[in-house]
């Protein structure tokens, strides 16, 4: 009945979690913090936390130690060259935004393609368009043939029905609606991934007749996307040169990070063109970086401007 629910946080993720709910509240003047640990080994990290931070308001770290997550390629040309840790932070839930037609599911099919034949695993969801239609397009535009790669395990695409989705979950929160926590029942995959797509949110939001319902369950959503330890890329679809990232407004705010992909007009001409809007695992280029979409998928130009020479 579920969409991609998840086993409980691990203690560390927990923590991690916490602390940054603390560094909030850290930085409110005088504000005294109050906690509940749920684990006795939780409360001897919060004493510790509470050793290493000021509580004069002043700027407040993670408590020494706390590794980084590990990194994983987007292998999309020289996307991760635009990424000061030249990849993306596994945990990590990257809002693709656009509008139509400008490369937002190429990108997703390219970085599951090359991750693929590096022997990483991903589960490609579709929301809209049949799996079998996906494929097949990857195949005759591009040459990426996902059909031998599902065969080897590497691969699994999944059509999903949003509508579906947005009963069941609605009917769940009506049935919960006293609760804090929306218990929904996981989604089996076929394997523990590498990356997930989820194409498109877009596709989901019009399927809820509650609005509110729906940001309550894609907050839900994100939360379980980072216990996955995969690289989550969801589509949203916007305006060619959009303003907003999602349909509710929501999501570019819960994201880890936004990756805006533009068809810009001037004159006559389009040009194709990417920006990393947020990132919060890793500084990054801050410039709109063009690309084209070619037979081999998308090539990205990072030393190029927009207009060149026009």
């Amino acid at each position: 009945m579920g969409f991609l629910g998840g086993s409980d946080k691990t203690l560390k993720k927990r923590f991690v979690k916490l602390s940054k709910q603390y560094i909030k509240e850290l930085k409110k003047p005088d504000r005294k913090i109050e906690i509940v640990p749920h684990h006795a080994a939780l409360e001897h990290e919060v004493k510790q936390f509470r050793k290493e931070v000021s509580l004069s308001g002043s700027k407040a770290l993670l408590p020494k130690g706390t590794p980084k997550k590990d990194i994983l390629l987007a292998r999309v040309s020289e996307f991760d060259s635009l990424i000061e840790r030249h990849g993306l932070e596994r945990g990590s839930t990257i809002l693709l935004s656009g509008g139509c037609g400008c490369g937002k599911t190429t990108f997703c099919l390219q970085s599951l393609y090359y991750g693929a034949l590096n022997n990483e695993k991903g589960v490609y969801i579709c929301l809209e368009e049949d799996a079998n239609k996906v494929k097949k397009h990857a195949l005759n535009n591009f040459g990426w043939n996902f059909s031998e790669l599902e065969k080897k395990g590497l691969i699994a695409f999944l059509k999903l029905d949003p509508i579906e989705i947005a009963r069941n979950v609605e009917a769940l929160i009506l049935k919960q609606k006293e609760k804090l926590v929306i218990e929904i029942t996981a989604l089996e995959l076929p394997f523990k991934p590498d990356r997930i797509v989820v194409d498109s949110l877009s596709a989901l939001a019009i399927a809820f007749e509650n609005t509110d319902s729906y940001r309550k369950y894609i907050r839900y959503l994100f939360e379980k996307f980072e216990a996955y330890e995969t690289i989550n890329f969801v589509i949203s679809e916007t305006e060619q040169e959009p303003k907003v990232y999602s349909r509710a407004g929501i999501e570019e705010f819960l994201a880890d990070g936004v990756i805006v992909l533009y068809n810009i007009k001037m004159s006559n001409v389009r040009q194709q063109a990417l920006e990393i809007l947020k990132l919060r695992s890793s500084n990054h280029q801050k410039k709109i970086v063009p690309f084209e979409i070619t037979n081999q998928g998308i090539k990205i130009y990072p030393d190029d401007e927009i207009f060149k020479g026009t």
